[in-house]
């Protein structure tokens, strides 16, 4: 390179332009990892919904969390958050937030302000991504 190239890389325009990029790669990296700890929440919830309903329906023991924890530690070597512990965690997390409490304190609320209370389903969408929010470790901790 000359050196009037390399002096024009100094320059406070292109050091502007390197603290601009600097900036926009840092919030994309903070915007994928709340989407990535969303999807693991909503995931977490679901297995979580998943395993009740097998109980509920097939009568299912509690034995089931420790298979259902070495089966996805098998087919996910490496991976964390499938201990039988994450996984009962993930049972509890169910529990506590399943849409028909969510539905119900929302629905109350939004009455006694007097407004138009939403469909179930548009609530249930937005409760979830209410407790998405929620960083799980925050979740694991309040369990």
């Amino acid at each position: 390179m000359s050196k009037t190239k390399d002096l024009s890389l100094a320059s406070p325009e292109y050091r502007q332009f390197i603290k601009e990029l600097k900036g926009r790669v840092l919030a994309a990296r903070v915007s994928a990892a709340r989407a990535v700890n969303r999807d693991l929440i909503l995931l977490y919830w679901d297995i979580g919904r998943g395993i009740v309903e097998k109980q509920q329906t097939l009568g299912w023991g509690d034995s089931i969390v420790e298979m259902v924890s070495a089966d996805l530690q098998k087919a996910f070597p490496g991976a964390f958050g499938f201990s039988p512990q994450n996984v009962w965690r993930m049972l509890q997390f169910f529990r506590t937030y399943t849409d028909n409490l969510f539905l119900s304190q929302a629905v109350r609320e939004l009455e006694k302000k007097g407004r138009k209370t939403p469909s179930p389903e548009a609530l249930s969408q937005f409760v979830r991504e209410l407790v998405a929010a929620v960083p799980w470790g925050h979740h694991a901790n309040v369990l």
